[in-house]
C-alpha cells in the first residue's frame, strides 16, 4: 500500500532525499518568512545550491531537466514544513521550463548566466501594458502576484501585444523592474508575491514570444527525443497543475502539526483518547488519503503523456482540472476540521497548525484550483453531446482544461 512518504512514479529519489534533509531548516524559518513576507535569503541559497529551482530548466541551458513529478513531489515535501518554500519550489521552480520555451534568442539571453537563477512570472496586470513600437515593444506599468519577486533574476511578463500580436511573453531582467510592497496578506506571505513596476523599457521583438507558441507542443531539438519532455509537450496543463504539490503538502503538514498537538498531554486531558477527536482525525485522514489518490492520478496522467510525447486528450485535460480542484477542496475540508478540533489555541499567529491553515486557504484560492471554472470545463467535455471532440483531437482546447488565453503563469483568482 502506498503511504504519504511513497514518492510518485517518475520522481527522482535523490532530489526528494535532498528536500527531506533540508525541510527541517525551512520549517524552523517558516515564522520568519511569514513575518518578512518573503523567503529568507538563506533558504533561497539552499534551494539554488541543491538545484531545487533548476529542476525543470532545460539541459540545453545547463538545467537538470527533471520530470514533472520530481518538481511537484519536491514541492509537496517542502510544503509540509514550510508551505511558502514548497510554493516557490513548485510554482516558481516550474518557471525555469517556461523560460526555456521562449524563442531561442530570448532563451539564450535569460540563460546566459546559467540555470542557477530565479524566474518569476506575472500575468495579472494592474495597468501593465505592452505597446508595439518600431523594432519591438515598450513595456510599462504594474503587474501583480510575482512570487519570489525579491529574489528573481528574471521576470517573465504576460500581456496583450495588440490585436495582431495576441498575448505575448516578455522577459525583463531584475534591473529593469522595481519590486513593490504589495503583499500584506494572511496566507502564503512567505512567497513574497509582490507587485512589480516597469518604467518604459524597450524590448526587441526577437526577445518576445507568442504565448501560444511558448505553450505549444514542439519537435525535439537535436534530432530525437530526450528524457526531458517538458521542452516538447504542450505545456499549459503541466504548469497549471504545479500548485497541487504545495497544496497537498501544506495540508499534510497541518495534519502532522495537529497530531503533535494532541499527542502532548495537556493537563492530563489525553485528547487522542477522546472519541470526538479520534472521529475528527479519522475523517480528516480519510480526506487526505483521497486527496493523495487524486494527486497520484494527476501525476500519472501528465507523466505518462509527457514520456510518450503526446498531447493530452480533451478528456484527460478536463479530468486533470477536475481532480486538482477537488484535491484542493478535500485538503481545505480536512484541515478546517482539524482547526475546529483544536479550538482557539490553534489561532495564535506562530502556531504551526494556524500557519498551515492560513497558507492553505490562500493557496487553494489560486485560479487553477477554482472549482466552478474546472467543473465547467469538465462538464463541457463529459456531458455535452459531442463535447469531447473526435478521438485524437489536437485543436486549441486539447491538452488544456482552461481557455486558450490563460497564461499558465503566476496568478490567483
Amino acid at each position: 500500500m502506498r503511504g504519504p512518504d511513497t514518492p510518485v512514479e517518475g520522481a527522482d529519489p535523490e532530489v526528494l532525499a535532498a528536500v527531506d534533509t533540508l525541510a527541517g531548516r525551512w520549517g524552523g524559518r517558516a515564522a520568519e518568512a511569514e513575518r518578512a513576507r518573503r523567503l529568507p535569503d538563506t533558504t533561497v541559497t539552499e534551494l539554488l545550491d541543491a538545484g531545487l529551482l533548476q529542476l525543470t530548466a532545460p539541459p540545453d541551458f545547463g538545467g537538470t531537466g527533471h520530470s514533472w513529478p520530481t518538481l511537484v513531489e519536491a514541492a509537496r515535501r517542502a510544503a509540509r514544513a514550510c508551505p511558502s518554500t514548497g510554493w516557490v519550489i513548485g510554482v516558481v521552480g516550474g518557471h525555469a521550463a517556461l523560460a526555456g520555451r521562449l524563442p531561442r534568442a530570448a532563451a539564450e539571453t535569460v540563460f546566459a548566466a546559467g540555470a542557477r537563477q530565479v524566474f518569476a512570472t506575472a500575468s495579472a496586470t494592474a495597468g501593465g501594458r505592452f505597446t508595439r513600437v518600431p523594432g519591438g515593444f515598450e513595456v510599462a506599468g504594474r503587474w501583480r502576484f510575482c512570487s519570489a519577486a525579491d529574489h528573481a533574476d528574471w521576470f517573465l511578463l504576460n500581456g496583450h501585444g495588440g490585436d495582431s500580436a495576441g498575448r505575448i511573453l516578455i522577459p525583463l531582467s531584475a534591473g529593469q523592474v522595481r519590486v513593490g510592497e504589495g503583499w500584506d496578506v494572511c496566507g502564503m506571505a512567505g512567497t513574497g508575491s509582490r507587485d512589480i513596476f516597469v518604467d518604459r523599457v524597450f524590448v526587441p521583438g526577437a526577445l518576445t514570444g507568442s504565448l501560444s507558441h511558448c505553450f505549444a507542443g514542439r519537435q525535439p531539438s537535436g534530432g530525437g527525443p530526450s528524457p526531458y519532455y517538458l521542452g516538447e509537450v504542450p505545456f499549459l496543463p503541466y504548469v497549471n497543475s504545479c500548485v497541487i504539490g504545495p497544496v497537498l503538502g501544506c495540508a499534510e503538514g497541518a495534519f502532522a502539526a495537529c497530531l503533535e498537538r494532541f499527542a502532548r498531554d495537556a493537563g492530563g486531558s489525553h485528547p487522542l483518547e477522546q472519541p470526538l477527536v479520534r472521529d475528527g482525525l479519522t475523517e480528516s485522514a480519510a480526506e487526505l488519503a483521497c486527496a493523495r489518490h487524486l494527486y497520484e492520478t494527476v501525476c500519472a496522467r501528465l507523466h505518462t503523456a509527457g514520456t510518450a510525447r503526446r498531447p493530452l486528450s480533451p478528456e484527460d485535460a478536463a479530468a486533470i482540472g477536475r481532480d486538482r480542484a477537488y484535491l484542493a477542496r478535500l485538503c481545505v475540508r480536512s484541515v478546517q476540521r482539524l482547526v475546529r478540533l483544536a479550538g482557539t489555541a490553534a489561532h495564535f499567529a506562530d502556531d504551526p497548525l494556524a500557519r498551515h491553515w492560513r497558507d492553505l486557504q490562500m493557496a487553494a484560492a489560486h485560479r487553477d484550483l477554482d472549482w466552478a471554472r474546472n467543473t465547467a470545463a469538465y462538464a463541457a467535455t463529459a456531458f455535452d453531446p459531442g463535447g469531447a471532440g473526435e478521438p485524437g483531437d489536437t485543436g486549441p482546447a486539447a491538452g488544456s482544461a482552461v481557455p486558450p488565453t490563460a497564461s499558465g503563469c503566476e496568478r490567483t483568482a
